[in-house]
C-alpha cells in the first residue's frame, strides 16, 4: 500500500467543512474533479452510505465509495472498493479535522494499492505526485463550499 497525505488549514469553521463532506452523495455540487455523483441505495449519510463518483472531465473513470467510519465534525473514512479505468486496485480515504475557531485544520489521507505488480513500484512515486496535486485541488474546492455554508 502507498499513502498520500494532504494537510491544510481551511478558512472555514469545522461545522461548515463537515456539512459539505456530510452531504455525501452530492460531492459533484462543489468538487471540480467530479463529473457526476449519486447515492447508491437509501442511506445518504453515516456508516454504510454509498455513492458512485465519475471523475471529470468525461466520467469514464468511476469509483464506488462506501463510508466505513463517520464521526461528525471529526473524521470520515471512505473505502473505495470498485474502481474503473484507474491505476488503482483499492483505496481508503480518510478525512480528519479539528476545531480552531474560524479555521479548520484538515487532513486528507489516501492509502491505496496501485495496479501493475512490480511496475507499480516504479510508477508509485509518479502516481503519488499526481494524487497529491488532485487532492490539493479537492481542498481548493472544499474551502469555498464550506465558506458558502458559513455565510448561508
Amino acid at each position: 500500500m502507498r499513502n498520500v497525505k494532504v494537510e491544510r488549514m481551511v478558512a472555514a469553521p469545522r461545522s461548515s467543512v463537515w456539512a459539505v463532506l456530510a452531504d455525501y452523495p452530492n460531492i459533484v455540487d462543489w468538487n471540480d474533479g467530479i463529473a457526476n455523483s449519486y447515492a447508491i441505495g437509501d442511506a445518504t449519510e453515516g456508516v454504510g452510505a454509498q455513492r458512485q463518483c465519475e471523475l471529470a472531465p468525461n466520467g469514464s473513470m468511476r469509483m464506488r465509495e462506501t463510508v466505513a467510519e463517520w464521526v461528525p465534525e471529526e473524521r470520515m473514512v471512505i473505502d473505495i472498493d470498485q474502481i474503473e479505468k484507474m491505476p488503482v486496485k483499492a483505496a481508503t480515504m480518510t478525512f480528519t479535522m479539528s476545531d480552531s475557531g474560524d479555521t479548520t485544520p484538515f487532513t486528507m489521507s489516501y492509502a491505496y494499492e496501485p495496479k501493475g505488480g512490480p511496475l507499480a513500484f516504479i510508477f508509485g512515486p509518479l502516481l503519488d505526485r499526481q494524487m497529491t496535486k488532485g487532492f490539493n485541488g479537492f481542498v481548493d474546492s472544499l474551502e469555498p463550499a464550506a465558506q458558502a455554508r458559513t455565510s448561508a
